[in-house]
This record gives C-alpha cells, sequence and structure tokens, in this order.
C-alpha cells in the first residue's frame, strides 16, 4: 500500500509542478509585468494623441505681439482700478504704489507693481475684475486680502496687496 501512495505521490508532485507552478508564478510576477506593459502602451498612445492636438493648436492660435504700452511705471494701471462704474471715486483708496523694472535680456523688461488699496470687499473684487477684463497687457500674480483696524475712526476696514505684472519690449 506504502509503494501505490509513493506511486501517487510522485505524480501529484509532477502535476503540481506543471500546473500549478507556473499559475503561481504568473500572478506573483508576469502579471504586473504584463499590466506595466500594457499601461506603457497607452501611455505612449495618448502622448501621441496630445502632440498631433498640440500641432493643430499651435497652427490655429495667432502670434501674440508685445505691446509697447506701459501701464505700471506710469501708473495707468491706477486708472482701471479708479475706473469702477459701479462705486464712488472714493470708495477705493490707494495707499501704495510701488512700481518696479526686471531686465530679462533681449529688450525684453518685465513690470511688477505693488499696489495697496483700502475698500470693501465688492469694490476690490470689482476693481481686480476690471483689470482682468480689460485689454491690457498685464497680468495680476497675487492679490492678499487682509483686515485691519483703522486708528483714526476705530472702525475695521479691508486692505488688498494686489501684485501685477506686465512684460514690454522696448
Amino acid at each position: 500500500m506504502s509503494e501505490n501512495l509513493s506511486k501517487y505521490k510522485g505524480i501529484v508532485y509532477i502535476a503540481a509542478l506543471l500546473i500549478i507552478l507556473p499559475i503561481m508564478v504568473y500572478l506573483f510576477t508576469l502579471s504586473k509585468t504584463l499590466n506595466t506593459y500594457t499601461e506603457y502602451h497607452k501611455v505612449l498612445n495618448e502622448i501621441e494623441n496630445l502632440e498631433a492636438s498640440m500641432v493643430n493648436v499651435t497652427d490655429r492660435t495667432p502670434e501674440l505681439s508685445i505691446i509697447s504700452q506701459d501701464y505700471i511705471s506710469n501708473g495707468l494701471i491706477m486708472n482701471y482700478i479708479k475706473d469702477n462704474n459701479h462705486a464712488n471715486d472714493n470708495d477705493i483708496i490707494i495707499d501704495k504704489f510701488i512700481p518696479s523694472k526686471i531686465d530679462l535680456g533681449n529688450g525684453l523688461f518685465l513690470h511688477i507693481a505693488q499696489i495697496t488699496v483700502y475698500s470693501d470687499y465688492i469694490s476690490i473684487v470689482k476693481a481686480i475684475n476690471n483689470i482682468e477684463k480689460m485689454a491690457i497687457p498685464c497680468s495680476i500674480i497675487s492679490v492678499h486680502f487682509q483686515s485691519e483696524k483703522n486708528r483714526q475712526t476705530a472702525n475695521i476696514r479691508l486692505k488688498a496687496n494686489i501684485i501685477i505684472q506686465q512684460i514690454l519690449e522696448q
């Protein structure tokens, strides 16, 4: 009887070696490799599609010209802040205007202005909206709101630090 069991025991070992071992190898090693391989090809196809669509987009976009009208150094940007059709002229108080100029090389200059204004929230947001809607080539980099107590009237007022930039060719 032990001879029959040892005979079948060898057959079971061979069957396990031929059937179960390849399944275990696939589950623990090859499946992850095949998944990575298919994901790699999907990503390559997406990149090719994006490159093709980018070529089409660049063909359709007109060349942007750099406008030489300076809105920051001469303070014209403050007119866009004060030009709020829905507010009174006294609504927005411009406290500080600090312009600066950085040479980028190749005849390009970066003009940056730090503007501090006092007003209510709605008026400041409308002024920022005016700057963004106008066709001026300035972009708002940062807006930081802060409430502070007015020492003269003991009221709390809203202060906004606005940083605007413009690239000019000179």
